[in-house]
Protein backbone atom coordinates (compact mmCIF):
# COMPACT_ATOMS: atom_id res chain seq x y z
CA UNK A 1 0.00 0.00 0.00
CA UNK A 2 1.36 3.43 -0.94
CA UNK A 3 0.90 6.00 1.83
CA UNK A 4 1.49 9.75 1.62
CA UNK A 5 2.42 11.38 4.96
CA UNK A 6 1.78 15.13 5.21
CA UNK A 7 3.22 17.15 8.11
CA UNK A 8 1.70 20.61 8.41
CA UNK A 9 3.09 23.98 9.58
CA UNK A 10 5.42 24.28 12.61
CA UNK A 11 5.75 20.50 13.02
CA UNK A 12 9.49 20.80 12.43
CA UNK A 13 9.52 22.34 15.93
CA UNK A 14 8.45 19.05 17.54
CA UNK A 15 10.56 18.46 20.63
CA UNK A 16 11.41 22.14 20.94
CA UNK A 17 8.01 23.30 22.19
CA UNK A 18 6.76 23.44 25.76
CA UNK A 19 4.80 20.31 26.59
CA UNK A 20 6.28 18.08 23.86
CA UNK A 21 7.42 14.64 25.04
CA UNK A 22 11.22 14.48 25.52
CA UNK A 23 13.07 13.21 22.47
CA UNK A 24 10.08 13.61 20.14
CA UNK A 25 11.36 15.25 16.96
CA UNK A 26 10.05 15.21 13.42
CA UNK A 27 13.05 13.10 12.39
CA UNK A 28 12.18 10.55 15.08
CA UNK A 29 8.55 10.50 13.93
CA UNK A 30 9.65 9.81 10.35
CA UNK A 31 12.04 7.07 11.50
CA UNK A 32 9.36 5.28 13.50
CA UNK A 33 6.88 5.67 10.66
CA UNK A 34 9.35 4.04 8.24
CA UNK A 35 9.82 1.08 10.60
CA UNK A 36 6.07 0.62 11.02
CA UNK A 37 5.46 0.92 7.29
CA UNK A 38 7.97 -1.85 6.55
CA UNK A 39 6.25 -4.11 9.07
CA UNK A 40 2.87 -3.42 7.44
CA UNK A 41 4.15 -3.76 3.87
CA UNK A 42 3.57 -0.10 3.10
CA UNK A 43 5.61 2.36 1.04
CA UNK A 44 5.85 5.92 2.37
CA UNK A 45 6.39 9.34 0.83
CA UNK A 46 6.69 12.20 3.32
CA UNK A 47 6.14 15.94 2.85
CA UNK A 48 6.50 18.66 5.49
CA UNK A 49 5.59 22.23 4.68
CA UNK A 50 4.67 25.42 6.47
CA UNK A 51 2.55 26.47 3.50
CA UNK A 52 -1.05 25.44 3.01
CA UNK A 53 -0.77 25.46 -0.78
CA UNK A 54 2.19 23.05 -0.75
CA UNK A 55 0.11 20.45 1.11
CA UNK A 56 -2.74 20.89 -1.38
CA UNK A 57 -0.27 20.51 -4.25
CA UNK A 58 1.10 17.30 -2.72
CA UNK A 59 -2.39 15.81 -2.49
CA UNK A 60 -2.97 16.64 -6.15
CA UNK A 61 0.43 15.59 -7.49
CA UNK A 62 0.48 12.26 -5.63
CA UNK A 63 -3.14 11.35 -6.42
CA UNK A 64 -2.11 8.68 -8.92
CA UNK A 65 0.38 7.06 -6.53
CA UNK A 66 -1.06 7.32 -3.03
CA UNK A 67 -3.59 4.75 -1.80
CA UNK A 68 -3.94 6.39 1.59
CA UNK A 69 -2.90 9.61 3.35
CA UNK A 70 -1.78 10.37 6.89
CA UNK A 71 -2.35 14.09 7.47
CA UNK A 72 -1.07 15.97 10.50
CA UNK A 73 -2.35 19.48 9.71
CA UNK A 74 -1.05 21.21 12.82
CA UNK A 75 -2.55 24.72 13.19
CA UNK A 76 -4.37 24.36 9.85
CA UNK A 77 -6.83 21.94 11.48
CA UNK A 78 -8.87 24.75 13.03
CA UNK A 79 -9.40 26.96 10.00
CA UNK A 80 -8.08 25.72 6.65
CA UNK A 81 -11.14 25.43 4.45
CA UNK A 82 -8.84 25.24 1.42
CA UNK A 83 -7.18 22.10 2.81
CA UNK A 84 -10.61 20.78 3.71
CA UNK A 85 -11.76 21.20 0.09
CA UNK A 86 -8.66 19.36 -1.16
CA UNK A 87 -9.16 16.46 1.27
CA UNK A 88 -12.84 16.28 0.33
CA UNK A 89 -11.87 15.98 -3.33
CA UNK A 90 -9.38 13.18 -2.63
CA UNK A 91 -10.45 9.69 -3.73
CA UNK A 92 -8.30 7.89 -1.15
CA UNK A 93 -8.85 7.56 2.62
CA UNK A 94 -7.27 10.33 4.69
CA UNK A 95 -6.55 9.80 8.40
CA UNK A 96 -6.08 13.00 10.39
CA UNK A 97 -3.51 13.04 13.20
CA UNK A 98 -4.12 15.60 15.94
CA UNK A 99 -1.21 16.09 18.34
CA UNK A 100 -2.81 17.19 21.61
CA UNK A 101 -2.51 16.32 25.32
CA UNK A 102 -5.03 13.85 26.71
CA UNK A 103 -7.16 16.54 28.35
CA UNK A 104 -7.42 18.48 25.09
CA UNK A 105 -8.03 15.71 22.56
CA UNK A 106 -11.81 16.04 22.46
CA UNK A 107 -11.53 19.81 22.09
CA UNK A 108 -8.99 19.48 19.26
CA UNK A 109 -11.29 17.08 17.43
CA UNK A 110 -14.30 19.37 17.78
CA UNK A 111 -12.36 22.37 16.50
CA UNK A 112 -10.95 20.61 13.42
CA UNK A 113 -12.64 21.68 10.18
CA UNK A 114 -11.33 18.47 8.58
CA UNK A 115 -13.27 16.12 10.83
CA UNK A 116 -16.18 15.67 8.40
CA UNK A 117 -14.06 14.92 5.31
CA UNK A 118 -11.44 12.55 6.77
CA UNK A 119 -11.97 8.80 7.00
CA UNK A 120 -10.68 8.67 10.60
CA UNK A 121 -9.03 10.77 13.31
CA UNK A 122 -6.31 9.85 15.80
CA UNK A 123 -5.41 12.19 18.67
CA UNK A 124 -2.35 11.75 20.85
CA UNK A 125 0.75 13.36 22.26
CA UNK A 126 3.48 11.48 20.42
CA UNK A 127 4.50 9.24 17.59
CA UNK A 128 1.95 6.59 18.61
CA UNK A 129 -0.78 8.68 16.99
CA UNK A 130 1.03 8.50 13.66
CA UNK A 131 1.58 4.75 14.01
CA UNK A 132 -2.10 4.19 14.79
CA UNK A 133 -2.98 6.13 11.63
CA UNK A 134 -0.83 3.75 9.54
CA UNK A 135 -2.54 0.75 11.15
CA UNK A 136 -5.99 2.15 10.36
CA UNK A 137 -5.04 2.61 6.72
CA UNK A 138 -3.70 -0.95 6.62
CA UNK A 139 -6.97 -2.31 8.03
CA UNK A 140 -8.98 -0.25 5.56
CA UNK A 141 -6.84 -1.56 2.72
CA UNK A 142 -7.33 -5.16 3.85
CA UNK A 143 -11.10 -4.72 3.98
CA UNK A 144 -11.14 -3.22 0.49
CA UNK A 145 -9.04 -6.09 -0.89
CA UNK A 146 -11.31 -8.67 0.76
CA UNK A 147 -14.39 -6.98 -0.67
CA UNK A 148 -12.89 -7.00 -4.17
CA UNK A 149 -12.01 -10.70 -3.84
CA UNK A 150 -15.52 -11.58 -2.66
CA UNK A 151 -17.05 -9.66 -5.53
CA UNK A 152 -14.80 -11.45 -8.04
CA UNK A 153 -15.56 -14.92 -6.62
CA UNK A 154 -19.28 -14.20 -6.85
CA UNK A 155 -19.23 -13.59 -10.58
CA UNK A 156 -20.64 -16.23 -12.93
CA UNK A 157 -18.00 -17.77 -15.22
CA UNK A 158 -17.97 -16.38 -18.70
CA UNK A 159 -19.19 -18.64 -21.47
CA UNK A 160 -16.30 -20.05 -23.51
CA UNK A 161 -16.26 -20.62 -27.25
CA UNK A 162 -18.28 -23.56 -28.58
CA UNK A 163 -16.78 -26.69 -30.19
CA UNK A 164 -15.04 -26.10 -33.48
CA UNK A 165 -14.26 -28.36 -36.41
CA UNK A 166 -10.75 -29.27 -37.50
CA UNK A 167 -10.93 -26.42 -40.00
CA UNK A 168 -11.50 -24.00 -37.12
CA UNK A 169 -15.18 -23.35 -37.93
CA UNK A 170 -18.11 -24.08 -35.64
CA UNK A 171 -20.16 -27.02 -37.05
CA UNK A 172 -23.66 -26.22 -38.24
CA UNK A 173 -26.73 -28.15 -37.03
CA UNK A 174 -26.84 -31.76 -38.22
CA UNK A 175 -23.01 -31.98 -38.33
CA UNK A 176 -22.69 -30.51 -41.83
CA UNK A 177 -20.44 -27.55 -42.29
CA UNK A 178 -21.97 -24.44 -43.72
CA UNK A 179 -20.53 -22.94 -46.83
CA UNK A 180 -18.74 -19.72 -46.14
CA UNK A 181 -21.00 -16.73 -46.73
CA UNK A 182 -20.52 -14.93 -49.99
CA UNK A 183 -18.87 -11.59 -49.52
CA UNK A 184 -21.21 -8.69 -50.09
CA UNK A 185 -20.26 -6.38 -52.94
CA UNK A 186 -18.43 -3.27 -51.79
CA UNK A 187 -20.35 -0.17 -52.88
CA UNK A 188 -18.50 2.40 -54.92
CA UNK A 189 -17.47 5.41 -52.90
CA UNK A 190 -19.84 8.34 -53.08
CA UNK A 191 -18.53 11.41 -54.90
CA UNK A 192 -16.89 13.88 -52.59
CA UNK A 193 -18.69 17.17 -51.94
CA UNK A 194 -17.67 19.99 -54.17
CA UNK A 195 -15.97 21.82 -51.33
CA UNK A 196 -13.76 18.78 -50.62
CA UNK A 197 -12.83 17.87 -54.24
CA UNK A 198 -9.25 18.52 -55.35
CA UNK A 199 -8.84 21.71 -57.34
CA UNK A 200 -6.32 22.28 -60.04
CA UNK A 201 -3.72 24.98 -59.93
CA UNK A 202 -2.82 26.91 -63.06
CA UNK A 203 0.12 24.52 -63.53
CA UNK A 204 -2.23 21.55 -63.59
CA UNK A 205 -1.07 20.14 -60.23
CA UNK A 206 -3.99 19.13 -58.01
CA UNK A 207 -4.33 21.42 -55.01
CA UNK A 208 -5.00 19.93 -51.58
CA UNK A 209 -8.62 19.38 -50.68
CA UNK A 210 -10.26 21.85 -48.35
CA UNK A 211 -12.51 20.37 -45.69
CA UNK A 212 -15.97 21.91 -45.40
CA UNK A 213 -16.00 24.78 -42.95
CA UNK A 214 -12.18 25.06 -42.83
CA UNK A 215 -10.98 28.58 -42.28
CA UNK A 216 -14.31 29.75 -40.85
CA UNK A 217 -13.85 31.43 -37.50
CA UNK A 218 -16.70 33.95 -37.39
CA UNK A 219 -18.98 33.37 -34.40
CA UNK A 220 -16.60 31.10 -32.53
CA UNK A 221 -15.28 32.13 -29.15
CA UNK A 222 -11.49 32.37 -29.04
CA UNK A 223 -9.89 30.02 -26.52
CA UNK A 224 -8.83 31.74 -23.31
CA UNK A 225 -5.17 32.76 -23.15
CA UNK A 226 -3.01 30.76 -20.77
CA UNK A 227 -2.43 32.04 -17.23
CA UNK A 228 0.02 34.89 -16.90
CA UNK A 229 -0.43 36.32 -20.43
CA UNK A 230 -2.24 39.52 -19.43
CA UNK A 231 -0.50 42.82 -20.06
CA UNK A 232 2.65 43.46 -17.98
CA UNK A 233 1.94 44.83 -14.53
CA UNK A 234 -1.77 43.98 -14.61
CA UNK A 235 -3.01 41.72 -11.85
CA UNK A 236 -5.80 39.16 -11.75
CA UNK A 237 -9.18 40.81 -11.12
CA UNK A 238 -12.60 39.66 -9.99
CA UNK A 239 -14.01 40.77 -13.35
CA UNK A 240 -11.65 38.42 -15.20
CA UNK A 241 -12.67 35.45 -13.04
CA UNK A 242 -16.35 36.30 -13.54
CA UNK A 243 -15.76 36.41 -17.31
CA UNK A 244 -14.17 32.95 -17.29
CA UNK A 245 -17.06 31.52 -15.28
CA UNK A 246 -19.49 33.15 -17.72
CA UNK A 247 -17.64 31.50 -20.62
CA UNK A 248 -18.01 28.15 -18.85
CA UNK A 249 -21.76 28.66 -18.30
CA UNK A 250 -22.22 29.69 -21.94
CA UNK A 251 -20.38 26.62 -23.22
CA UNK A 252 -17.46 28.57 -24.65
CA UNK A 253 -15.12 26.97 -22.10
CA UNK A 254 -15.12 23.35 -20.96
CA UNK A 255 -15.05 22.38 -17.25
CA UNK A 256 -11.52 21.00 -17.71
CA UNK A 257 -10.45 24.18 -19.49
CA UNK A 258 -11.76 26.34 -16.65
CA UNK A 259 -10.05 24.12 -14.06
CA UNK A 260 -6.72 24.26 -15.90
CA UNK A 261 -6.89 28.04 -16.13
CA UNK A 262 -7.90 28.40 -12.46
CA UNK A 263 -5.08 26.15 -11.26
CA UNK A 264 -2.51 28.10 -13.27
CA UNK A 265 -3.72 31.39 -11.83
CA UNK A 266 -3.83 29.97 -8.30
CA UNK A 267 -0.23 28.74 -8.57
CA UNK A 268 0.79 32.16 -9.91
CA UNK A 269 -0.81 33.84 -6.87
CA UNK A 270 1.01 31.47 -4.53
CA UNK A 271 4.23 32.64 -6.15
CA UNK A 272 3.42 36.30 -5.56
CA UNK A 273 1.73 37.35 -8.82
CA UNK A 274 -0.09 40.70 -8.88
CA UNK A 275 -3.77 40.74 -7.96
CA UNK A 276 -6.61 43.23 -7.62
CA UNK A 277 -6.03 45.31 -4.50
CA UNK A 278 -7.57 43.81 -1.37
CA UNK A 279 -8.95 40.75 -3.17
CA UNK A 280 -6.14 38.17 -2.85
CA UNK A 281 -7.82 35.95 -0.24
CA UNK A 282 -11.17 35.86 -2.04
CA UNK A 283 -9.61 35.19 -5.44
CA UNK A 284 -7.44 32.40 -4.02
CA UNK A 285 -10.56 30.81 -2.52
CA UNK A 286 -12.62 30.89 -5.71
CA UNK A 287 -9.71 29.69 -7.89
CA UNK A 288 -9.19 26.79 -5.49
CA UNK A 289 -12.85 25.83 -5.77
CA UNK A 290 -12.76 26.06 -9.57
CA UNK A 291 -9.73 23.85 -10.14
CA UNK A 292 -10.85 21.28 -7.58
CA UNK A 293 -14.22 21.09 -9.35
CA UNK A 294 -12.81 18.53 -11.81
CA UNK A 295 -13.00 15.99 -8.96
CA UNK A 296 -16.43 14.30 -8.78
CA UNK A 297 -16.87 14.96 -5.06
CA UNK A 298 -16.09 18.68 -5.49
CA UNK A 299 -17.92 19.31 -8.77
CA UNK A 300 -19.74 22.65 -9.01
CA UNK A 301 -23.24 22.93 -10.46
CA UNK A 302 -24.28 25.82 -12.68
CA UNK A 303 -26.14 27.30 -9.71
CA UNK A 304 -22.99 27.23 -7.60
CA UNK A 305 -20.99 28.84 -10.41
CA UNK A 306 -23.56 31.64 -10.55
CA UNK A 307 -23.24 32.07 -6.78
CA UNK A 308 -19.46 32.41 -7.12
CA UNK A 309 -20.00 35.10 -9.76
CA UNK A 310 -22.32 36.95 -7.41
CA UNK A 311 -19.77 36.71 -4.60
CA UNK A 312 -17.18 38.35 -6.85
CA UNK A 313 -19.32 41.43 -7.58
Amino acid sequence: MNVLVLHGPTLQFLGHRQGDPPGLTLAEVDRRLAEKARALGQVLRTVQSNHEGALVDALWEQRGWAEGVVLSPGPLAIGSHVLRAAVSASRVPVVEVLLAPAKGRATAHRRSVLKDVCAAHVAGTGVEAYLEALERLARAGSRSAAARTTKTLGRAPEAGPGPRSRAGKAPASGGAERAPPRAAPVPAPAPAPAAARPRSTPSGTPAPAVAPGAGKTLGRGAPPPPPGTRRPGAGLTRAEVRARIADRLAGRLTPAGLATWARGEWVALQRGAAVEAGQRDQLEEVLQALFLAVQPRAALSDTQLVEWMAALE
